[in-house]
Parts: structure tokens; C-alpha cells; sequence
């Protein structure tokens, strides 16, 4: 009888707390202040040397066969990244400095080749939305710029290549879009407490805010041992939780379930918002042939411009809804072309509609259903075409369901149609796509 009245007792407060978290609005959340920087060096090497020597005698014949092999690789990887959230501030900077360096000579009786290449890159992107008032007015500046350099040999036949891409992209909008997943977090913690028989008392929505922001900055320190930092992090939710005396006993089950659902819980990721904003971007593309003389560079001068309607909402811990809505139009000028018959101009223009329904029911299982439709047009002689233009639609579906230990479904279906017409008929095209995957995890033993 005392088992079940337990039993019942632990229900029955399960389903409260259930209840009660499930009335959490995450688009409640909000991020707290915080600044992450992060900087990483790898430098690699490899290689390897063969020398082999095989003696051959026949009838009245002897022949020596002797092989070489030398290669060596070297790679250097510097990147650094920079992210900041704050009431006036979003803000998020990408960097990275790449080379490689490869080495190959093969000498045998019949054939030798010498080959080496070698490839650099430097990118950076800053991305900046600054907002101006309580109502999330803001301006938008995202400067980038990409660049390369590859040199390649092989038969005593080289090709050297320099690329530059600059450019900035300067606009504003209305609102903002935030990150949620670490409210959702917190609450399947709590949920996982109640459902394992070790809480205490139900923290109060307040309290569940609190210790989602406690997340949200725990997930952004800076560390060098991950094993040491999970360590503190884990030492930090307890002491929140025993602080607020939301625990009946710090057992086995407890840390455990604290251990699964902090390194499992959060993967998932949700946004809350709406923006609505406007860019315009100008883009400068250098490339630069090093091993001819004439007609060595190709410079394209071009102005994108982007109006979009950004929604992101979560409907519920389980559910969420994204969809963008936007007009594209991107006018290339050509000032200088390595090969002959390319149009000194180019126009085009997109309507796009982008949408996605997720289910997350869980840690492990999810459904994701995506839909997108554009209508396109483009032209080499004026902006807008109306007899060059095409129609994509793009439908695609994703899951996986962790149906129990021994038995899992997962799966990934895309379908897109593609319908284009040009000024001749002969040109006009229509194109189906499917492409689908299914796996199964079944554990015999």
C-alpha cells in the first residue's frame, strides 16, 4: 500500500509539474549579457618515404626494379571567433587563416612524377546589429572578405591563381531574433528531476528563467579542457538547485539524470522573433591568372539588394514554426573577363518564400518538415525579363525516432521541381528531383 501511494504520489506530481511547465512561453526569454571570444592555432605534418629495391634473375638474365616514394603534407589552421549579446548589441565575427602545403614524388623504373600544390585562404565576417531603440530599430553593417591563393604543379606544368572578394553588406530593420533552446534546457532538467523522484519542490517560472540564463552563460565560457570545464559546469547547476532547495536527495539518480539531460538536453536548436529587414550589399570579385600575360583577370563589380520578413516562433517546449518571406535582386557589371563571349551585365531578381515546422518531443526524437517556393528572374540585358524566368519548389522532410534502447527509425526525403523558361523554346527545361534515405537500428543482442 505504502508502494502505492508513492507511486500514485510521484504521478501525480510529475503531471504538475508537466502542466506547469508546459505554460512557459519560451519567447519569454531572453539572452543575458555576454561576451565569448575564442582563438585556436593547429599546425599538422605528415609524410612518409619508400624505398624499395626487388632483384630479379631469369634464364640468362638479371634485373634490378627499384622504387621511391616521398610525400610530405603540412597544414596551418589559425581561426578566431567573437560572439556578443546584449540589450544594444548582437554581434558575431568569423575569422579564419588556412595553408596547405603538399609534397609527392614517385620514381620507379617505367614513370617518376614530381608533384606540389599549395593553397591558402584568409576569411573574415563581421556581422554587427545595432539597436537604436526599445523597440528594436536597428542598423545592420556585415563587412567580408574572402581571399586565396593556389599554386599547383605537376608534369612541369604549373597553374598560380590569386582570388580577392570583398564586400559589405549595410542596411536596418525592426526586431529582433532571439536564441530560446537554454529556457527549453532548463525546463527538461526540471522535468527530468520530477520524473526521476528527486525533486524537492517545483521551482516557480521565475526560478526557471533564472536558471536558464545560469545556462545560457555556462554554455558561453571560454575553456581549454572540456573534460575540467563539464566539471564546473555541472558544479554550478547543482548549486543553484541545492541554493533553491528544489532537491529531495542528491542520490545516484540525481546526478545521472543531471549529467544526461546538461550533455543531451540542449542540442536542439530554437529561435524566437521576427525582423524585418532590408541590405544592400556591393561585392567585388578579383581573379588573376599568374601564369599568362594577356587576358589574365576577371573583375566583377555587383549590388545585391534583400528585403525579408524573418519569423521564428516556438508554439510550444515541443513545437516551432520558422518561415521567411523575401524579395532578391543581385545586378552584375563584368569590367574585365579572361575568356571571350560572356555578357558584360547580368540581372536577377527572386521572390522566395521559406518555411519549416519542427516537432521535438524529446532529447532524442524529432521531425522536421521544410518547404521553399521562388520565383526567379534573370537576364543579360535588362532588369527585369518577363520572358526569362523559372519556378523552383523544394519540399523536404527529415526525422529520427528513438523508439526504444534497442530500436531506431531515421529518415531524410527531399523532392524539388524546377521549371525554367527562356526566350527560345528550345531552351525551356523541367526538372524533377527525388532523393530519400532510410536507416534502422535494431540491437539482436
Amino acid at each position: 500500500m505504502k508502494h502505492f501511494i508513492s507511486l500514485a504520489t510521484l504521478l501525480i506530481s510529475t503531471q504538475i509539474t508537466f502542466a506547469q511547465t508546459e505554460k512557459i512561453n519560451l519567447s519569454d526569454y531572453k539572452l543575458p549579457e555576454m561576451k565569448r571570444h575564442q582563438l585556436d592555432l593547429s599546425v599538422n605534418s605528415q609524410g612518409s618515404k619508400l624505398s624499395s629495391q626487388y632483384y630479379y634473375e631469369y634464364e640468362n638474365q638479371t634485373d634490378t626494379f627499384i622504387r621511391k616514394e616521398n610525400t610530405f603534407r603540412g597544414t596551418g589552421n589559425l581561426s578566431y571567433s567573437f560572439y556578443q549579446n546584449s540589450e544594444k548589441i548582437q554581434s558575431d565575427i568569423n575569422s579564419l587563416i588556412y595553408g596547405n602545403y603538399n609534397k609527392s614524388d614517385y620514381n620507379n623504373p617505367n614513370y617518376g612524377i614530381d608533384q606540389t600544390d599549395f593553397n591558402s585562404f584568409l576569411y573574415f565576417n563581421y556581422d554587427l546589429k545595432y539597436f537604436l531603440t526599445p523597440d528594436n530599430w536597428f542598423i545592420n553593417v556585415a563587412p567580408k572578405i574572402e581571399t586565396s591563393y593556389n599554386n599547383y604543379n605537376q608534369y612541369n606544368s604549373e597553374s598560380e591563381y590569386l582570388n580577392a572578394s570583398p564586400a559589405i553588406r549595410i542596411g536596418g530593420g525592426k526586431g529582433r531574433i532571439e536564441q530560446v533552446q537554454d529556457l527549453r534546457h532548463a525546463i527538461l532538467l526540471v522535468e527530468e528531476f520530477q520524473k526521476r523522484g528527486v525533486s524537492k519542490r517545483i521551482l516557480t517560472e521565475q526560478e526557471i528563467l533564472e536558471f536558464a540564463s545560469l545556462i545560457s552563460q555556462l554554455k558561453n565560457q571560454r575553456f581549454f579542457d572540456a573534460r575540467k570545464q563539464k566539471e564546473k559546469e555541472l558544479v554550478a547547476l547543482d548549486s543553484f538547485l541545492v541554493e533553491k532547495g528544489a532537491l529531495e536527495d542528491n542520490d545516484i539518480l540525481y546526478f545521472t539524470g543531471l549529467e544526461d539531460i546538461w550533455s543531451y538536453g540542449g542540442l536542439q536548436i530554437r529561435e524566437s522573433g521576427k525582423q524585418l529587414i532590408f541590405t544592400i550589399t556591393p561585392d567585388y570579385d578579383y581573379l588573376k591568372d599568374l601564369h599568362k600575360t594577356e587576358n589574365n583577370i576577371t573583375e566583377d563589380w555587383s549590388l545585391f539588394y534583400n528585403l525579408a520578413f524573418i519569423s521564428k516562433k516556438p508554439l510550444s517546449i515541443k513545437w516551432q514554426t520558422d518561415y521567411d518571406l523575401g524579395i532578391r535582386h543581385m545586378s552584375t557589371y563584368r569590367l574585365r573577363q579572361m575568356y571571350e563571349g560572356i555578357p558584360e551585365q547580368s540581372y536577377f531578381s527572386e521572390i522566395y518564400l521559406n518555411s519549416q515546422i519542427g516537432y521535438y518531443p524529446n532529447t532524442r526524437t524529432n521531425f522536421i518538415v521544410n518547404g521553399k517556393f521562388d520565383l526567379a528572374n534573370y537576364s543579360d540585358e535588362k532588369i527585369f525579363d518577363k520572358e526569362n524566368f523559372g519556378i523552383e519548389f523544394i519540399f523536404s522532410t527529415s526525422g529520427y525516432y528513438y523508439i526504444s534502447e534497442k530500436l531506431r527509425l531515421g529518415y531524410s526525403i527531399q523532392f524539388d521541381a524546377l521549371k525554367g523558361v527562356f526566350n527560345s523554346k528550345t531552351q525551356d527545361n523541367y526538372q524533377k528531383h527525388l532523393n530519400y534515405n532510410f536507416n534502422l537500428n535494431y540491437a539482436i543482442f
